[in-house]
């Protein structure tokens, strides 16, 4: 029988399959055992098997309904409720349409807003060494207000625009082109983790069976995800297409050829 530490040694390796076994065990002799099922929900939560982290949850919400850590996670999982209803909307003909939150190009445009502002404060106040000098105030113009604005516009042309999860097919669009995959030509559909808990990393990968086709991989995460209500876009592909596989990243036979990442 392996103590919560020895257990997280082997979650720090990698071993999850071994880790939930030794929690099982655990959690055999000691069914209330809070920092074990606290363990267990981040395991659930590191792989994407978000309904099973949220059984976790109300467990221990049951056995102390003051734990902060469970309220926090239930005052998100609100959150994410909001959002879909918010951040989606039902489809003509069956389905939903998940529209997308583009945090990176977010991010950008804000930098090179700063960067526009400072270029001007400093033509203005940088003195007769960056004004009377050509290169340097061009070298400053690419560094703070051209660079940020190419980067806003290839993430505006690059980034999800929405989803759609209808009857026939799931289609990711951005600005200006779609993917488009019928149910019967998708081989697989996986949500992939990586395999060191401490840098997270969960992707949606969709596979068709037309090896000619690209394959898509949509970031998952929590904090960097551009889905929003990820747990309900995952519900809805499940309605239709019921075989989810968990997988570690790096076990993927993918073809990075014909990836597209998202």
């Amino acid at each position: 029988m392996r103590h919560v530490n020895a257990i997280k040694d082997i979650v720090a390796e990698g071993r999850f399959e071994e880790a939930h076994r030794a929690l099982e065990d655990l959690l055999e002799l000691g069914p209330n055992n809070l920092e074990a099922l606290k363990l267990k929900a981040a395991l659930f939560e590191h792989v994407g098997r978000f309904e099973e982290e949220w059984m976790v949850w109300r467990r221990i919400l049951e056995s102390d309904n003051e734990d902060e850590d469970a309220i926090d996670f239930f005052q998100r999982t609100q959150l994410e409720d909001r959002e879909h209803y918010y951040f989606t909307d039902p489809l003509p003909g069956g389905g939903r349409k998940f529209l997308t939150y583009p945090r990176a190009l977010v991010t950008v445009s804000f930098i090179g807003l700063i960067g526009c502002v400072c270029f001007l404060l400093l033509t203005r106040s940088g003195g007769g060494k960056l004004t009377q000098s050509p290169e340097i105030l061009l070298a400053t113009f690419l560094a703070l207000v051209l660079s940020p604005w190419i980067a806003i516009i290839y993430l505006y042309v690059k980034t999800i625009r929405c989803i759609n999860v209808s009857k026939s097919g799931f289609e990711v669009s951005t600005r200006f082109k779609s993917f488009t995959y019928a149910w019967p030509t998708i081989s697989h559909i996986y949500l992939a983790h990586s395999e060191n808990p401490d840098t997270p990393d969960l992707r949606l990968i969709v596979v068709p069976q037309d090896k000619s086709q690209p394959s898509l991989s949509i970031d998952f995460g929590e904090e960097s995800s551009p889905v929003r209500a990820r747990r309900h876009l995952v519900q809805e592909i499940r309605d239709h297409f019921q075989d989810i596989r968990y997988e570690a990243l790096p076990d993927l036979p993918l073809d990075k050829k014909h990836l597209i990442r998202f």
